[in-house]
Parts: structure tokens; C-alpha cells; sequence
């Protein structure tokens, strides 16, 4: 039976700067390979001379997708600010938009002028500070975790999937932190945290899986 060896997982942004080259250890890889369905294990991965000569099983293929995805995660990491965006930042750009915007509210300028600002913008800017204001925005470096995090799941579930194999939430979860802690990557590690891990791994508004 053919094997599917393609996936659409969500994508990082193109970067330019040279990337991390982080490898697993051959004793990591192998501890990875064994978290697996035990049948990706036995296939053989479709021929591809742009593969390192250890990618032989569909097991070795999802562990050489993975240390790729925490390569560019490394990579993107190191210029990821974590005062890009949270709530203080949001509000203030909001305030000084709405300083701006005064002008245009009190009568400051021509009527032709003022109409090129729409009429409820200001009220719309201080309802978003409020909201903002109650609200938990997770830093870039969080979000690019997560996105690492689901990458990894969907990359699972698909190659395990493509192959007549089944593989439970418990075990991706397994898989995800063995990746993370051989790579080093600061995460809710199992057993302490499991359930944040799997807030990451599995968030609540990803489509179910078939």
C-alpha cells in the first residue's frame, strides 16, 4: 500500500538569518523512534537522496521533521521579543492612536478632513482597551511554542495516520516533551505539568483530528 509522506501543519514566517544546527544525540533519536507506534518502526521511508543516510523507517522520518521544526524554532527564538506584544504594549499604542485621533473628535480640523476618520473609531479603540485590559496575551516566544508544539502533533498524527497506524493523545504528549527536553526548550514538562503541555499540544479551538 502506497504511503502518504506529505503534510500541511501550520507554517513559521520565513526567516534569513542562518539557522540553529541542532541535531539529536543517536541515543535521543533512538528513545524518540521508540515513543512511536512500533509499526513506523518497520516501514521503510519512501527513497529520498536529500535525507540524511539514518532516515531508513517512517519513525526515523517524523524524528528528522522534528529536529528540522526545532531547528527553525531555535532559530526564530533568538530574535522573538517578549515585550513584542502583551496587553501594557497593545493599550499603550492604543492610547497614543486615540491621542492622535483627537483632532479629528473635538473639531480640530475641516469637515472634509475629519471625514476621512470614521465617526465611531474612537469609541471602537477605548471598548478594545477594555477588553485588552481583562485579557492575557501570550508573548511571541509563547505563541511559537505552541505552534511548535502543534506542529509535532500533526506531524504524528499524520505520518501514523498515512500508515494504518493509531496513536493516543497520552502518547503525543510523550513524544512532544522528549523532543523539547532533548533540544533543551523551556516548556510545561511532564509529569509536572502535563495538563499546560497539553493545553499547547492539543489547544481547544484546533479542528479534531480524523
Amino acid at each position: 500500500m502506497p504511503r502518504r509522506d506529505y503534510i500541511k501543519p501550520p507554517s513559521f514566517p520565513a526567516v534569513k538569518q542562518p539557522r540553529s544546527n541542532f541535531k539529536f544525540r543517536t541515543d535521543q533519536w533512538r528513545k524518540l523512534t521508540k515513543l512511536l507506534p512500533s509499526k513506523l518502526a518497520d516501514l521503510s521511508a519512501p527513497p529520498d537522496a536529500t535525507l540524511p543516510k539514518k532516515v531508513k523507517t517512517i519513525a526515523d522520518r517524523i524524528a528528522q521533521r522534528t529536529e528540522d521544526r526545532i531547528n527553525l524554532y531555535l532559530t526564530l527564538s533568538t530574535s522573538l521579543s517578549e515585550a513584542s506584544i502583551n496587553p501594557a504594549n497593545v493599550r499603550s499604542a492604543i492610547r497614543r492612536l486615540r491621542a492622535a485621533l483627537k483632532p479629528f473628535i473635538s473639531g480640530s480640523v475641516d469637515d472634509e478632513t475629519a471625514t476621512i476618520v470614521p465617526s465611531d473609531l474612537d469609541a471602537k479603540l477605548e471598548i478594545r482597551e477594555q477588553e485588552i485590559a481583562r485579557l492575557r496575551l501570550p508573548s511571541a516566544k509563547q505563541r511559537a511554542l505552541a505552534m511548535l508544539c502543534q506542529y509535532i502533533a500533526i506531524l504524528v498524527r499524520e505520518f501514523t495516520s498515512a500508515n494504518g497506524a493509531t496513536v493516543s493523545e497520552q502518547e503525543i504528549l510523550r513524544y512532544v516533551d522528549a523532543s523539547l527536553n532533548f533540544a533543551n526548550i523551556e516548556h510545561p514538562n511532564i509529569p509536572k505539568r502535563r495538563g499546560r503541555l497539553a493545553n499547547l499540544v492539543f489547544p481547544k479551538d484546533m479542528p479534531p483530528q480524523s
